[in-house]
């Protein structure tokens, strides 16, 4: 039931066109007039990205030695980057402006560089500054803004919808009947409680599980033979997790089942998939100690 900070990646980038002339290096790889390497592996006829576009892409980033780094896969078709002025000379996103739809390259670029200006985060560790990283990108697709957010859109509202399906065949399976909280959040009571209700401040000591429609388990109180214990409201926790505890008393037992915009939304939460409807089952052992 932890929050989680939803990260909105943009590479921002610097001159289009400047692919006109070109040199080869001896390992391969073509240089541009800025510095940056790179190799076209596979060239379609698709859309060109300009700046401000959306860009739908696989991209997978390794070290000097070949370890890889970081792979978009995980997110899938959710990994989309915006094409912006560049940040630097010879930057990465000098090459995806280079590319069409359907088009797949590497890129070489200083490792220091691209952390400090594109990434704006210090250099791990293990990675040196003069380091040349490398970028393997497939670009599937181009968007303008404005398809983007058509497409959220509408994306957002079909899931929503299959969402609010699911939970239905769910509750009918399970003979359970009631009306929804608010917009994707049910609350059903099994064990009314008995004293004062949670407020704000208040120290709560809760058992649960999380587990998806299926049945299937993906968190637990009682690791190490503890439960949950926080201020309510403090911030860290989902805010219909906070609301449903904040109508308990103390020895009650409660089911909430949220969809994912109530949950952990499009991005999920490892190991809760992107778009995931879920449940918890609350007991709230005791508060205000």
């Amino acid at each position: 039931m932890k929050k989680i900070l939803i990260w909105v990646i943009s590479f921002v980038t610097m001159g289009i066109g400047l692919f006109s002339i070109s040199s080869c290096n001896k390992d391969g790889f073509s240089i541009t007039p800025s510095g940056l390497r790179y190799e076209l592996i596979e060239q379609k006829e698709g859309r060109k990205p300009v700046i401000g576009d959306m860009m739908r892409m696989q991209l997978i980033y390794k070290d000097k030695n070949g370890k890889e780094i970081y792979n978009s896969a995980e997110l899938g078709e959710a990994f989309v980057l915006e094409l912006t002025k560049p940040t630097f000379v010879g930057g990465l996103e000098e090459g995806f402006a280079m590319m069409s739809e359907g088009d797949s390259a590497i890129f070489l670029v200083n490792a220091d560089s691209v952390f400090d200006k594109t990434f704006k985060q210090p250099l791990p560790a293990n990675i040196e500054s003069q380091d040349m990283l490398r970028f393997e990108v497939r670009l599937k697709k181009v968007l303008t803004a404005t398809e983007y957010r058509n497409e959220s859109k509408h994306n957002s509202e079909y899931n929503q919808v299959e969402e609010l399906r699911q939970i239905e065949l769910y509750m009918g399976d399970n003979e359970i009947s009631v009306q929804p909280a608010k917009p994707g959040v049910y609350f059903i009571v099994f064990k009314a409680g008995k004293g004062e209700r949670p407020r704000p401040g208040d120290q709560v000591e809760i058992k649960y599980t999380g587990s998806f429609l299926s049945g299937e388990m993906f968190d637990a109180s009682g690791i190490n033979g503890k439960n949950l214990i926080y201020s309510l409201g403090d911030g860290t926790h989902l805010t219909a997790w906070e609301e449903a505890i904040s109508t308990m008393q103390p020895g009650g037992v409660a089911r909430l089942i949220l969809t994912s915009n109530n949950a952990y939304g499009i991005a999920g939460l490892d190991p809760i998939p992107p778009n995931t409807p879920i449940i918890f089952d609350i007991e709230l052992v005791r508060s205000g100690f």
